[in-house]
């Protein structure tokens, strides 16, 4: 009854797209700039993934001590590190700092690094020959530039995307936009990962080495081409920054009247900003420290399942061109799925179900289709696919955990993320941001390398621990719960026309 004419037309005007006329160039800005880095983001997550696990003696084995011993320590740094350039600089040109510094790495690796990463390796081998070799430790340093260009590439969206730029809408925009903006805001990322999809199928394809090969190796010619379009999106995304940089310090709330009923947020002294101020004021407020412990159990409840994909797919796809290819084919569908989510799912359940609902819906979903996946692994283990391999089934939901995964995070979840932060002061959606989206990320990351690294010593192999890393993901699901329901209450509570001072004071007692 209720998919007439009449509701389609109302509710496809209610939820697709609800920005004014006069907002639309500055929105527009904001899209182009999302999905631009999103782009460089997928491709660059087809590329680690390749590198790691489909080149030369890799192995998914490998992910968790990178993220354990390489991208959880690094983030720290990178967090520090933000929060020291806060203190001095813009959020323009920290931004272009940023962007600068990653686009130098990867030009420095693809050109130089890989080609002669054999040479390297020999000369910190008779360099540091006792730390090569320890045997525990050992794939940290032989392994060097995989685990480096895999913690370039983690952080990549986290410092550019999460942090500097969400930090600089956050501070710009009302609750009351942020509701308008951020779901079809959010569909940045399906289109970027669209478009990231085609570019790396082409870039590995046989058709360009063929054609007009950069190198006589397949892969290497692929990690120039990918690379080229790496550092002409990095270069758009700064055009895009500097123009919207301009356009809201002339219209700091767009294009909206004032509010004057709605006091404004205060800004704080940059002084106070570090990383130990930070997370001592995260400390001390249970609203920021729930928001941290759903971000981490988050990540762990897609962790555990994303290792073994990319395990069992190796045995599909060996070779790292046609590895990273059928990842580029992967980020087409998650995009779509992503573009799904961002114009109907997340926008009908922002508007339509409470906070404190609508963030249950990621962390359940991933319970479901985690353990689905790794139930097919346990079943193929222990023999019930009789006269038939269970690596087929094992591919095509691992599959579909990595897109559907993917996409609820990038759109629903990273939108009811972004709300919680809204009502909050200028001073603790800056330092909050810097300890959640820098660190806190990289936590559930790391949680999940040293539950998986522990269940792999423990039970033998992914397999005998499939049904064991099930049940974590589902437990930490459930500790959640608690503090997306405290989260719920206390932003519900508040409205838009209430005192963001206030409303920290009373979180922070």
């Amino acid at each position: 009854m209720l998919a007439t004419p009449r509701y389609l037309r109302l509710m496809l005007k209610k939820l697709m797209f609800p920005v004014k006329r006069e907002e639309w160039l500055v929105f527009g800005l904001m899209l182009f700039i999302v999905s631009l880095i999103n782009v460089n983001f997928s491709i660059l997550r087809s590329m680690r993934n390749a590198l790691v696990v489909a080149d030369t003696g890799g192995s998914a084995a490998y992910i968790p001590y990178f993220e354990l011993f390489g991208t959880f320590p690094a983030s720290i740094l990178l967090t520090w590190t933000l929060s020291r350039l806060m203190r001095i600089f813009s959020l323009r040109s920290i931004f272009s700092m940023t962007m600068l510094f990653f686009l130098t790495f990867f030009i420095v690796f693809a050109f130089w690094i890989y080609p002669h990463r054999e040479a390297i390796h020999t000369l910190l081998e008779n360099k540091l020959g006792v730390l090569f070799g320890l045997t525990r430790f050992k794939v940290i340093f032989t392994h060097w530039p995989d685990m480096v260009f895999y913690i370039m590439s983690e952080l990549w969206k986290v410092a550019l995307l999460s942090v500097i730029f969400w930090g600089f809408l956050n501070q710009k925009l009302s609750l009351e936009q942020a509701k308008r903006f951020y779901p079809p805001l959010l569909l940045g990322s399906s289109i970027g990962t669209i478009l990231a999809g085609p570019i790396t199928v082409f870039c590995t394809s046989l058709f360009t080495w063929n054609h007009f090969a950069l190198s006589t190796q397949r892969w290497q010619h692929s990690l120039y081409l990918l690379t080229a379009f790496l550092i002409l999106c990095g270069v758009l995304t700064l055009l895009s920054f500097r123009s919207l940089f301009k356009r809201l310090q002339k219209k700091p709330s767009t294009t909206e009247p004032v509010d004057s009923s709605e006091p404004k947020k205060e800004p704080f002294s940059k002084r106070l900003l570090s990383l130990s101020s930070s997370l001592r004021f995260l400390m001390k407020s249970p609203y920021l420290s729930a928001l941290l412990l759903i971000v981490i159990a988050e990540y762990v409840c897609y962790a555990l399942g994303e290792l073994i994909f990319l395990e069992t797919l190796k045995s599909r796809y060996n070779s790292p061109s046609e590895y990273c290819q059928y990842m580029g084919s992967l980020s087409f569908w998650m995009g779509i799925l992503t573009a799904f989510s961002a114009l109907f799912l997340t926008p009908y359940l922002l508007q339509s179900y409470r906070w404190s609902r609508t963030v249950l819906v990621t962390p359940i979903l991933m319970v479901a289709i985690t353990f689905s996946f790794f139930f097919i692994i346990y079943l193929g283990k222990v023999g019930i696919f009789v006269g038939a391999s269970p690596i087929t089934f094992a591919v095509i939901l691992g599959s579909v955990h990595f897109c559907i995964g993917r996409a609820a995070k990038y759109t629903l979840f990273d939108a009811i993320k972004e709300l919680a932060f809204i009502p909050l002061s200028q001073e603790a959606q800056m330092k909050g941001k810097l300890i959640i989206d820098g660190i806190g990320s990289r936590m559930g990351r790391g949680t999940s390398s040293l539950l998986s690294i522990v269940l792999f010593l423990i039970m033998g192999g992914p397999g005998e621990s499939a049904i064991f890393a099930g049940i974590l993901a589902i437990t930490f699901a459930v500790i959640s719960i608690p503090a997306a329901r405290f989260i719920g209450f206390e932003l519900e509570k508040s409205s838009p026309n209430s005192a963001p001072v206030k409303l920290d004071e009373s979180l922070a007692k």
